[in-house]
């Protein structure tokens, strides 16, 4: 082979079947691993957006009533609209049932509360472990291909006499090209699962802090209710 008319295309398609096995494998992980970067991208920056939005609503609104109103005609609900939803409905529940206890309704809301954050970060995290296997098994993946390729290249050489740098540079290119691609995958996976975990975070100590600041207005209103009731009597 001339080595100045070696080109990366070249080396893959006159690569060993091994080391194509490997591209291939690796290709696929790529695919697999853009496509839940873009997804995850676009969705995680959705959620911040709606949630952005809710914060503002829930602090020029009126009434807490009001505002569950509006968002329970929503078909989804997400991050810490989830949560006052979940709230709420749970405070309503009770209520219903004349369950008057103040302790015993805080506590079944705050249950409700983690529930709902719980359910949402599990949502979030949702195909981020294949982002994780990615970024940690394909470098692994590549030096396996770059080993066998060499093994391949030096038991070529063996074979055939005096080594050259002609005869020894296409395959020691080849085999380099898996680990190559090896870590291009790995890369991305990395930097995206770390940049999603911290966006996750993010959004599940918003929904922690909100749950609280709902917790503390419920609590509120029960007070002021039993005062009211004391005085009555």
């Amino acid at each position: 082979m001339d080595i100045d008319n070696i080109s990366i295309v070249h080396l893959i398609i006159n690569s060993s079947i091994f080391v194509q096995i490997v591209l291939g494998i690796l290709l696929s992980f790529s695919i697999v691993s853009w496509s839940i970067i873009l997804t995850k991208s676009m969705y995680l920056s959705k959620i911040r957006y709606e949630t952005m939005i809710f914060l503002k609503q829930y602090s020029s609104s009126l009434g807490v009533s009001n505002l569950y109103n509006m968002i329970s005609g929503k078909s989804t609900r997400n991050s810490v609209v989830a949560v006052f939803h979940r709230g709420i409905s749970e405070f309503n529940k009770l209520s219903k049932k004349g369950i008057i206890d103040r302790v015993l309704i805080l506590q079944n809301i705050e249950r409700s509360l983690e529930i709902a954050r719980d359910t949402e970060i599990d949502k979030y995290n949702l195909s981020l472990g294949l982002l994780a296997t990615f970024g940690s098994v394909s470098p692994y993946i590549g030096l396996l291909g770059t080993v066998w390729g060499i093994m391949h290249s030096f038991i070529g050489l063996g074979s055939g006499g005096q080594a050259t740098l002609s005869q020894v540079a296409p395959g020691i290119a080849e085999a380099l090209i898996a680990t190559a691609a090896g870590l291009i995958v790995a890369i991305p996976a990395y930097f995206f699962y770390n940049k999603f975990t911290g966006d996750i975070e993010h959004l599940s100590n918003k929904m922690d802090m909100f749950g609280n600041e709902l917790l503390n207005l419920i609590n509120e209103k029960l007070f002021e209710n039993e005062k009211r009731l004391d005085t009555k009597q």
